[in-house]
């Protein structure tokens, strides 16, 4: 399941990328959009699990590719989710105006990694089924 949710993050991440090349696609992320950030939340929030479920073994894991692999699909779920859930959690834990624009600030920089951080997502997710 969890290469699948990488996955899925990772298109949804890419969707600029996606609707660029195929505008009809666009209807799809549209109906998509207004639970973006709930997903990213959840994609979130697993990647942490993952992550502390991960640690106690990092030694045996990262000596072979599969635990290189299942480290970067970590951090990858992890950016993910924060990518996607970043404007639902920046609206509850934003409360004075100086928040918020410091907000904005920060989500106007993160769009300029999206789509790569998506088509990175995305490969691993498809890679873990190829090895």
């Amino acid at each position: 399941m969890f290469p699948i949710l990488t996955i899925v993050g990772g298109v949804i991440t890419a969707s600029p990328l996606i609707v660029s090349r195929k505008p009809n696609a666009q209807e799809l992320f549209a109906r998509i959009a207004p639970y973006q950030g709930f997903f990213g939340v959840g994609v979130l929030a697993l990647g942490i699990l993952w992550l502390v479920r991960w640690l106690p073994n990092i030694g045996m894991s990262l000596a072979s590719i599969d635990g290189a692999l299942v480290l970067a699909m970590i951090v990858a779920n992890i950016l993910v989710g924060f990518l996607l859930g970043f404007g639902l959690l920046s609206g509850f834990l934003a409360r004075n105006e100086t928040a918020k624009a410091k907000s904005d600030a920060l989500i106007a920089k993160l769009t300029s990694v999206q789509i790569p951080l998506g088509v990175a997502a995305a490969a691993l997710g498809a890679a873990s089924f190829v090895l």
